[in-house]
């Protein structure tokens, strides 16, 4: 099944051809609006602000989509063997509303410094592939450099995410917390995809 998948390259592909495509359609528009300011007649206040209202309608999510994907704190690549304890469930009364539906993360148990950590796995795993996921399974993952960057989230847990051992687990996006990115599901990891901050 997971052959059928897009992988986290496909998915990233898609999404830079969709942003690329909405970049262009807003120059096109914006480039319209300066257009009917020196031709003659000039466009009317009514077709400056239908084109005006397009741009912004346009422009808006590409800049939503530019903020969100900003660099993310630096990442030790450094792969740790982490032991599943558990699950926790997120939105399990999501609002009507709502596209987020209901969805796991993984709790691990991993070793820093002779230390035991508990963390959340930032992927959000989904079937059929969360069937392997059981107690005691070990999965390796990586961990951020700086506990105190966005290593915390607002719930209390640390987040690591899977190494690219696991490229065959199929996720649906990932939750950092304050970053998460809820998508179609596919093989790979869109997270390991993002910029990180260099050590």
């Amino acid at each position: 099944m997971s052959g059928l998948l897009p992988t986290a390259q496909e998915r990233l592909a898609a999404d830079l051809r969709l942003m690329r495509a909405a970049s262009a359609i807003c120059a096109v528009l914006l480039l319209w609006l300066v257009i009917g300011l020196f031709r003659h007649p000039a466009s009317s206040w009514i077709e400056r602000f239908v084109v005006g209202v397009l741009a912004f309608c346009v422009a808006a999510p590409v800049i939503g989509m530019m903020a969100f994907r900003k660099r993310l704190p630096a990442l030790d690549r450094t792969p740790r063997p982490a032991r599943v304890i558990g699950r926790d469930h997120f939105n399990t009364e999501p609002e009507p509303d709502s596209e987020i539906a209901p969805y796991v993360l993984v709790r691990v148990a991993f070793d820093v410094d002779g230390q035991e950590v508990e963390a959340l796995i930032a992927d959000l795993v989904v079937a059929p592939s969360l069937d392997e996921f059981v107690d005691g399974s070990v999965w390796q993952v990586y961990a951020f450099a700086a506990a105190d960057t966005l290593t915390k989230t607002g719930d209390g847990w640390c987040r690591v995410i899977l190494a690219e051992a696991h490229d065959g687990i199929v996720r649906a996006g990932y939750d950092l917390g304050a970053h998460a990115v809820h998508n179609e599901p596919g093989t790979g990891s869109d997270l390991l995809l993002r910029r990180f901050a260099r050590r």
